[in-house]
């Protein structure tokens, strides 16, 4: 694994080495310096970008807008990383399900944007089958990170059966933790600032809802889990009341929790930075699982080089892709001679639609090109499309 394959390029940030503040500055980086190239992955612990290089550039002296704690991967290394995040090797809690979610979204996203060369959507087709593959494997009950919050507030306050928990969000998160919430036993009231998915969540939980700002009611709560991807806003009653004994776990990035705020709670508060630092052990896994993940990742890893060193199927897209962008420009020529009055906007409006009618056409044979292991599906775009 230590062979450098040129190609796929990563850069990696991750809350144990690089925090959130940093982490939301780099997103805004990487649109930057690599727009239109880059898939992005970002989730509540870690900001990544995947893009592939024909060449291969010094970049730890290029990318210098790379944050203090980010790695730069390439390869084989970079392929193995991205193996062990789909796999949920990666993760806080190892196995968990909504990293796989959150990168078959960044998958989609990239697609969409044209920005999935041929050898990424092969390395993302293998890294998301892996990772569907490893969750088959999965035995006991499936764990988040809701339940990492939940065992936080535990540590401090002993068990929660019988006592008050609220949770801040009715999101994806904010369900999970309903869900782990109320299987621990305790009496799980909900609140967010759409009143009506606080319901719908409710409803289906058996959850209480209460206000955005419940107010001094927050004092009987044992624990908070705050889940939102904006700030809680809450008022001077609302503090006072968690300002007593509540153990607040704020998941969010960036924290929904005031900074000032949070400092005031001290040891009462747990970010989702906290988390990723104190939280390293799996939970609830056993050694013989964690060694077939292991063994996946290299294994996957290895099918994927394989497939890089044939080249075949990334020629073929590349050849496809030019073709296609020669006969769109040669229209749209023909069009502008035959239109010589159209305004810019109108133009502008014209190109943009068939550059995106064109990325729609292709889409299917180039996913058939990323998957292909034998190299029938590359010969048959090459007929088809007489390459």
């Amino acid at each position: 694994m230590s062979q450098l394959i040129p190609g796929v390029v990563a850069l990696i940030t991750h809350a144990r080495d690089v925090p959130a503040a940093q982490r939301e500055r780099f997103v805004a980086r990487i649109q930057d310096e690599l727009a239109g190239r880059a898939l992005v992955l970002e989730t509540c612990h870690r900001v990544e970008a995947y893009w592939t290089s024909s060449d291969d550039p010094d970049l730890q002296a290029e990318i210098t807008w790379l944050p203090a704690g980010g790695r730069i991967l390439t390869g084989g290394a970079a392929v193995k990383h991205a193996m062990a995040v789909a796999v949920g090797r990666d993760s806080v809690v190892v196995g968990e399900d909504q990293v796989l979610h959150q990168l078959r979204e960044a998958v989609d996203a990239a697609r969409k944007g044209g920005r999935l060369d041929p050898a990424l959507e092969r390395l993302f087709a293998l890294a998301l089958q892996a990772g569907r593959r490893a969750r088959s494997w999965r035995q006991g009950p499936q764990r988040s990170l809701a339940d990492v919050a939940l065992a936080a507030i535990e540590r401090q306050t002993g068990s929660l059966r019988d006592r008050d928990i609220l949770v801040v969000g009715a999101g994806r998160m904010g369900r999970l933790a309903v869900l782990a919430a109320a299987a621990s036993g305790a009496n799980v009231s909900l609140t967010s600032r759409s009143p009506e998915r606080a319901e719908s969540v409710a409803a289906a939980t058996g959850a209480l809802t209460l206000p955005f700002d419940p107010g001094q009611e927050t004092a009987r709560f044992a624990g908070v889990i705050v889940a939102l991807s904006g700030p809680w806003s809450i008022g001077a009653p609302t503090i006072a009341g968690l300002a007593g004994s509540t153990i607040v776990v704020d998941l969010s990035v960036p924290p929904a929790v005031p900074g000032w705020f949070a400092e005031a709670l001290g040891a009462r508060f747990v970010s989702a930075d906290a988390m990723a630092l104190t939280e390293a052990e799996p939970l609830l896994l056993n050694g013989g699982w964690l060694a077939r993940l292991d063994a996946l990742i290299e294994r996957t890893t290895l099918e994927y080089l394989d497939w890089l060193s044939g080249h075949g199927g990334r020629a073929t897209a590349d050849a496809l892709i030019q073709r296609a962008d020669r006969e769109r420009e040669a229209e749209l020529a023909l069009l502008w001679r035959r239109l010589p009055d159209l305004q810019p906007e109108a133009r502008t409006a014209i190109e943009g639609m068939a550059r995106h009618l064109a990325q729609r056409l292709l889409r299917e044979p180039l996913e058939r090109l990323g998957r292909d292991s034998d190299g029938r599906d590359d010969q048959a775009v090459r007929d088809i499309f007489a390459l």
